[in-house]
């Protein structure tokens, strides 16, 4: 079965492991619904704050909250990830839920904030949840698998966070018109999209196990690692990983957009009721969740066809994905219904990139530097999806909304140009760790 679903490497890894991964999966989708859940209601949660006008509540609830929100995800992620590679495999896994236990706590006080100050901060502190265990999942996606069948396994874990984020958006803009446990309902959406996941962490405490450090790769790799300035070093020397990087920021500012604004642009810009403007947002989301899932096994096709392809594929799916986006942004219509056309084409095809980027970190750094890595990643990652929200709530402050939504939607052109210069480099870097771990010891 699990050969089957693409995830054979699996079964080599023992009942308590497995549990542990699939318990990742589970936990990372409640962690990253707690990402969208106000995106629905950015009116309703400023005017219970006093921010009525639009400039105010998008400022301060959607570009204020989202960057403190993304910036602390980031910083957390690094002190996350060198924790990573220090620790054995079961402290790792305590790393993973502490981290979750203390950012789902501070989404369920969220529900509770008696003022925007309080709110802000139990935002803000939100973020270590997600960015505290995206360095530890994705390093142990590297052991769990082989190199060729990462895109694969980063498909999955891709799932659980865009079914995370359409869920988080959907309770929101469901209960948006709600009274539910005698609170508004964007309080009770807080609550509802936190308080699952404390039982889950429970049974993983009880019965996770995760793998050791590279089992899946060839060669010995450290158990336990003391990370020194060097090791910082040898991560911006790996030129895959400094492109990389450097196509996350600009990559990233669209995706802020679209989770932050469109409903609100559908709503109180181009007229639409909120229900449509959610349910745009929820077709896009939705098959961005496939499409992220699909980029996962073509990823895995196109590495095994010719690896130096990966980058290629990566940044045409960017550069073909900016039109329907574009579109969804220009629209003039009366009437919202072939919009939501678009929005399916394009959450189809804009997330292909996900899970190979992540693929392709994995399998160009040494098992023992992954977490720092991946730290590092998501830290841009971070400061794209906080910068994005961030940089539209100026760019709003002095244009048309219309004209502040294409400029950053034209952030994807310098991501996806970024990635033909992957090209051959992709290639070298994987070599050079796998004769790194070659000379180890004997491959497995």
């Amino acid at each position: 079965m699990l050969k089957f679903i693409g995830l054979g490497d699996l079964e080599e890894a023992s009942n308590r492991g497995r549990f542990a991964f699939f318990g990742m999966l589970f936990l990372t989708f409640f962690l990253f619904a707690d990402q969208n859940v106000a995106a629905a209601n950015l009116s309703r949660i400023g005017a219970e704050f006093g921010f009525s006008a639009e400039t105010d509540y998008r400022w301060y609830i959607g570009s204020l909250v989202s960057l403190c929100f993304f910036v602390m995800g980031g910083l957390l992620s690094i002190y996350s990830g060198i924790l990573n590679d220090r620790l054995d495999a079961r402290r790792r896994l305590q790393v993973l839920l502490a981290v979750s236990a203390l950012g789902e706590s501070a989404c369920a006080v969220s529900a509770f904030a008696p003022n925007y100050t309080v709110y802000l901060i139990t935002r803000t502190l939100t973020g270590i949840g997600l960015g505290g265990i995206y360095p530890v999942i994705f390093s142990a996606m590297g052991d769990y698998f082989r190199p060729a069948n990462r895109p694969i396994a980063s498909g999955y874990l891709g799932l659980a966070m865009g079914l995370g984020i359409a869920a988080g958006q959907l309770a929101g803009g469901f209960l948006a018109h709600s009274t539910l446990l005698g609170m508004s309902g964007w309080r009770a959406a807080f609550l509802l999209m936190a308080l699952p996941s404390f039982p889950l962490m429970l049974l993983l405490w009880l019965w996770g196990e995760l793998p050791h450090r590279g089992a899946m790769d060839a060669g010995v790799s450290p158990e336990m690692h003391t990370v020194r300035l060097s090791d910082l070093k040898k991560i911006f020397q790996v030129k895959t990983n400094v492109l990389v990087f450097a196509q996350s920021i600009p990559g990233c500012v669209p995706w802020g957009l679209l989770f932050t604004y469109t409903v609100d642009f559908y709503e109180k810009s181009k007229g639409f009721h909120v229900n449509e403007a959610n349910l745009l947002v929820m077709l896009f989301g939705g098959f961005a969740i496939l499409g992220a899932f699909i980029g996962g096994y073509l990823g895995a096709l196109v590495y095994r066809i010719k690896r130096e392809l990966l980058p290629a594929f990566s940044g045409a799916t960017i550069l073909i994905g900016m039109v329907p986006v574009f579109i969804m942004f220009n629209y003039e219509g009366k009437t919202i219904t072939p919009m939501f056309w678009v929005a399916i084409l394009a959450g189809l095809i804009t997330p292909l990139t996900g899970p190979n980027v992540r693929a392709i970190l994995a399998n160009t750094n040494l098992p023992e530097n992954r977490g720092s890595v991946f730290a590092m990643f998501n830290l841009t990652d971070d400061l794209g999806k906080g910068l994005g929200p961030f940089f539209v709530g100026l760019l709003l402050l002095v244009m048309p909304d219309t004209l502040a939504y294409n400029v950053a939607i034209a952030f994807w052109l310098l991501s996806g140009i970024i990635w033909f210069l992957m090209l051959k480099q992709m290639g070298y870097d994987e070599d050079a760790v796998a004769a790194t771990l070659a000379q180890r010891g004997g491959k497995k």
